[in-house]
């Protein structure tokens, strides 16, 4: 009963357009359903606990379970609560600056390479929303501006894969403590480089980026666009300091994430006088998206007690030859269903040790390989809603893009070991 419920929920998940129903809702009753059952029924659950299988009682286990979804949970609040505080005070507006040029050729290669920079610190989505607005006030042809926004989404998730902040499937792997923040970087980094270069080179000769753009001017006062340079940078930095908090002092991702966030709020208070910051920045978090997350996180770990997952996971590890072609197919799954559950199920499927290539592949895979299909990503899906940007249009424009770029990263994965043996 479990595990239909789990599934009816998912397709209602993944089919939401279809359905015209929000993912949250399916999310939110799937997981207090699939828990419910487990308590009434008294379904035996066990907590894998240095390789020993334990039972446990299912209350205490939700309770657990509770408590690792509620790191992740708080830290995507702080870090939408920074974000928050930065668009308040003009922070990405006063972006407009960088985009000094007069071709388009030019300009894809800027946008691009603002969007892989920006997402491995205020994640893709943020990033890819960002520069969508940005671009709707840049850039007045909207046939033009479809294709920049193709190669935004390109680089945005490629951009969020190497950074520990940069995507939520990352941020999953990094708080479970399945990367660390130097091993993912060394690894991530070019394939995640590599995909973005050859993708946006791929489309730099397309003939719609010949000639020249005509760029519109940033209204903003001078006085207005050094208030958001200087947020804009105070944010950027205190976000930053995240993975080194962990990585030093070794406290857990959302009490830095939280640090940050008051230090961000007392700047902002203090030297802009800003007596309403807290309402007008909680006002702007995206709770649909926090309550997304926690219902897909606790419906994975009520098959995760169950026992359900490990034995998927002995399952394709009999079935599959190895495990890089797992994540292949990973990656493509991706394209068509959320990375979400679909990372939280490889987390809770695999028992592999922490910076094993697996994780490495997880990481690079579920973000780039959600590109290359309009509805694989979450920034693919804010493009689709802010643009109106149809799902047969970027599948014919855009998708084999994004296809030869996830590629050409997976086969530099693939030959690391080669280059790192030499």
């Amino acid at each position: 009963m479990v595990i239909l419920i789990f599934i009816f929920g998912y397709l209602l998940i993944t089919l939401e357009n279809f359905f015209s129903l929000n993912k949250v809702i399916p999310s939110i009753l799937m997981a207090v359903t699939c828990w419910s059952l487990i308590i009434y029924l008294n379904i035996p659950v066990y907590e894998l606990d240095q390789h020993l299988i334990l039972k446990k009682n299912p209350k205490h286990l939700l309770l657990f379970h509770l408590g690792k979804a509620s790191e992740i949970v708080f830290f995507l609040i702080g870090a939408m609560s920074i974000i928050a505080v930065i668009e308040k005070h003009s922070g990405f507006e006063a972006l407009k600056e960088l985009f000094c040029t007069s071709t388009k050729r030019k300009f894809l290669w800027i946008i691009s390479i603002v969007s892989f920079l920006l997402s491995a610190i205020i994640d893709n989505l943020t990033a890819t929303m960002v520069l969508i607005s940005l671009l709707k006030k840049t850039v007045s042809n909207y046939k033009d501006r479809l294709y920049y926004l193709g190669l935004v989404i390109i680089s945005a998730n490629a951009g969020g894969v190497w950074s520990p902040i940069g995507d939520i499937t990352t941020t999953m792997l990094w708080i479970s403590n399945k990367v660390t923040t130097t091993h993912l970087i060394k690894k991530i980094f070019i394939p995640s480089i590599l995909c973005m270069v050859i993708s946006t080179l791929i489309a730099s000769y397309i003939p719609i980026f010949n000639g020249d753009i005509q760029i519109k001017k940033n209204n903003l006062s001078r006085d207005s666009i050094n208030r958001g340079f200087f947020m804009l940078k105070i944010g950027l930095f205190l976000m930053l300091l995240v993975p080194i908090f962990k990585t030093i002092i070794g406290i857990p991702p959302y009490m830095g994430m939280m640090f940050s966030l008051g230090i961000m709020l007392f700047i902002a208070s203090k030297k802009y006088k800003s007596k309403s910051i807290l309402d007008d920045t909680f006002k702007k978090v995206d709770m649909s998206s926090i309550l997304f997350f926690l219902g897909i996180l606790l419906s994975v770990s009520s098959l995760e007690s169950m026992g359900k997952l490990y034995s998927l996971s002995h399952w394709i590890n009999e079935t599959v030859y190895t495990w890089k072609i797992t994540t292949f197919l990973f990656g493509l799954i991706s394209s068509i269903i959320d990375n979400v559950p679909l990372v939280a199920a490889t987390i809770a499927m695999f028992s592999y040790p922490v910076n094993h290539d697996l994780w490495h592949f997880m990481a690079y895979v579920s973000g780039t390989g959600g590109s290359i299909f309009l509805i694989g990503s979450a920034a693919g899906v804010a493009a689709m809603s802010m643009e109106k940007i149809n799902f047969f249009w970027y599948l014919k424009k855009i998708s084999w893009i994004a296809l030869i770029g996830y590629i050409s990263g997976f086969i530099y994965l693939l030959i690391y070991p080669f280059f790192s043996f030499q």
